[in-house]
């Protein structure tokens, strides 16, 4: 039941939300995460572009990986850690630490694609 005082009653319905610590709930929730978290994690960068990855799932990780790494540009990324740290940026950091690769993109929208095929089978079929 909810407190009649808001600020208390907003954070005690919010308590059963799933969250990174929750590993058992994870598992029921999606059955044989972890096995697919780490059978993608094991393919080389070439099977995950040409064969496991649909176009438009690649689509969405090249917008998060453009959005999250200066665009996809080295040059705006060298630009940028020009105007933060001077001309000897090189010394303080590199451009391997600066953007990330692409592979983690691709990761993440298969285990979300492979979340939401486990919400779509859990509201169409009875589970017991």
């Amino acid at each position: 039941m909810l407190d009649s005082d808001i600020s208390k009653g907003n954070k005690k319905q919010n308590k059963k939300k799933l969250c990174p610590s929750n590993r058992t709930l994870h598992d029921t929730q999606y059955p044989f995460l972890q096995e697919f978290s780490e059978l993608i994690a094991k393919v080389s960068i070439e099977l995950l572009e040409t064969r496991l990855i649909t176009n438009q799932q690649r689509k969405f990780a090249i917008i998060l990986w453009e959005a999250e790494n200066y665009g996809g540009s080295e040059e705006k990324c060298k630009k940028r850690m020009q105007e933060i740290h001077g001309n000897d940026w090189r010394k303080i950091t590199s451009l391997k630490k600066e953007m990330n690769a692409i592979r983690g993109y691709y990761e993440l929208v298969l285990l979300i694609d492979y979340r939401k095929q486990w919400d779509v089978f859990k509201n169409s079929a009875n589970i017991s």
